[in-house]
């Protein structure tokens, strides 16, 4: 099959979209398939004259800049795109245009069957209040929350608005990016106003969100199937963006040692969510674990990682995939949907 497989992107999370690519790209030419390899954000092909993926080959991620929006780049790569045209589109695009929707509605009027969810559900999960009140919708729980605009930060202090609407400690992150850019845990009063700033920083809404203490829990999701569940223990604090893709800085435990029941109970709500934002192909569902056994769903990641320390192919290798057959699964997903 010809695949276009897109990476890089110019939103926050470029670099780990670069990486998941390589990835991808790696188990694509196993599989067999004929891969175009293209970054929406500097027009480039990503791989060398040999076929080797540029990344890994004595070009890093940084070296690779940006320069111009993931959209146009798309417009173009898709107007001069030569016969045959790509059959399935393979996106490995984190956060941004890549993964809010803008991409796949220009993927949807082009006609091209792409890996991941639609244009909606996609819009829909970047947003995570929006996402919140749907989990509401269906019974699912979630840590309760409040939304502020960043103009209401240029106005006024809403540090003591927060501390009067949610005690502390709260996670305050971005609304509408992930990789857990942005985003901070915050005890005391004294740290809530450079929180703000850092969240303002990466996005103009921010979510302040209660904080459940406990176990970090996430549910890859593959159309109807959940996969087992992920524990992830990061090693110094907060599960930020260090621990996310820094080799050695969490522990992570598949199946999570959980009651079978509890176990179920989780993967179910992981359903509902997916299937309450719309999802299609592969998700990934984020949940916390009170000491008290409750359990709330943080938010859906349409276009979870795919690199070798992502939690999504960790939990279907625990069901028996490898990551090339995760890959080809995804595949047949998109030629199946669309």
């Amino acid at each position: 099959m010809r695949i276009l497989m897109l990476a890089g992107g110019d939103s926050d999370e470029r670099e780990v979209s670069l990486n998941s690519g390589r990835a991808v790209y790696e188990a694509l030419t196993k599989l067999g398939h004929t891969v175009i390899a293209v970054d929406p954000a500097s027009g480039r092909s990503l791989t060398a004259s040999n076929g080797t993926y540029l990344i890994g080959t004595g070009e890093s991620p940084s070296k690779i800049q940006a320069d111009q929006t993931s959209g146009e780049g798309v417009r173009q790569i898709l107007s001069h795109e030569s016969e045959p045209k790509s059959e399935v589109v393979f996106l490995t695009l984190h956060g941004g245009a890549g993964e809010n929707g803008s991409l796949q509605c220009l993927l949807d009027m082009a006609g091209m069957k792409y890996t991941g969810s639609g244009m909606l559900a996609s819009a829909i999960a970047m947003d995570k209040e929006k996402s919140k009140r749907l989990f509401e919708s269906v019974g699912v729980a979630t840590p309760k929350w409040v939304l502020y605009r960043s103009w209401e930060w240029e106005r006024g202090n809403i540090a003591e608005d927060i501390v009067s609407r949610l005690p502390l400690p709260v996670i305050i992150k971005p609304n509408d990016s992930g990789s857990s850019v942005g985003m901070s845990l915050v005890r005391t009063d004294s740290e809530i106003s450079p929180a703000i700033e850092l969240c303002f920083k990466a996005s103009p809404n921010m979510l302040v969100e209660e904080y459940v203490a406990g176990r970090e829990l996430t549910v890859a999701v593959l159309d109807d199937r959940a996969f087992p569940i992920v524990e992830i223990t990061p090693k110094q604090g907060l599960y930020d963006y260090k621990s996310k893709y820094t080799k050695g800085q969490s522990d992570y435990t598949c199946p999570a040692k959980l009651d079978s029941v509890l176990a179920r109970a989780i993967q179910d709500s992981a359903r509902k969510a997916y299937d309450v934002v719309g999802a299609r192909g592969l998700a990934r569902i984020d949940f916390m674990l009170g000491h008290d056994n409750r359990f709330f769903c943080l938010e859906v990641n349409t276009l979870p990682g795919m690199t070798n320390l992502s939690l999504a192919p960790m939990a279907a290798s625990a069901d028996g995939f490898s990551f090339e057959s995760l890959v080809e699964a995804m595949i047949q997903s998109a030629v199946k949907e669309r």
